[in-house]
């Protein structure tokens, strides 16, 4: 929905084979509350791209390394408008699902003061941990990262605590 949206693609992952084939840990959305979250425009700009022999475009041309970076530098703001076209299918989804997903979760200590940045799989195993010493006294914590790119550091400055020194 946010690629469709922003008409530009970001990462998405699963990391790893069995993470992404367990079917037992997923639970899918119907479709027809999806639907209504469809940017119908967006998603026929986004078609009338697409490559087909009934519309011809030109792509890939060359130019030199000064076009290229102006060109990379102009749309950087369009990859800065994902990060909020993500935040707010993020929140359209928590309302459907009764879930949590922001581009960076926090875990852990509200006064950590060492913090561990993960994503995929492995962040189930380090809230077990952080969970275990915390229970005896220490201050851990952990950001788990929903979105990776376009990486937004404001978004993961705004979810580590204040306290944190490593």
């Amino acid at each position: 929905l946010s690629a469709i949206k922003s008409s530009l693609p970001f990462i998405n992952f699963f990391d790893g084979f069995r993470t992404s084939h367990e079917i037992n840990k997923i639970s899918l959305i119907n479709n027809d509350k999806l639907l209504p979250l469809v940017d119908k425009d967006a998603l026929n700009n986004f078609h009338s791209h697409a490559m087909n022999n009934s519309n011809f475009n030109t792509r890939g041309t060359a130019e030199n390394d000064d076009i290229y970076f102006q060109n990379t530098e102009a749309r950087n703001q369009d990859y800065k408008n994902v990060i909020d076209n993500v935040n707010h299918y993020f929140n359209e989804i928590n309302k459907l699902c009764n879930t949590n997903y922001k581009p960076f979760n926090y875990y852990g200590d509200l006064n950590a003061t060492e913090v561990i940045i993960a994503m995929g799989s492995v962040c189930d195993t380090i809230k077990e941990t952080i969970n275990y010493l915390n229970q005896q006294g220490n201050k851990y914590g952990m950001v788990e990262v929903h979105l990776y790119r376009p990486f937004s550091n404001c978004h993961l400055l705004n979810v580590i605590p204040k306290t944190t020194k490593t």
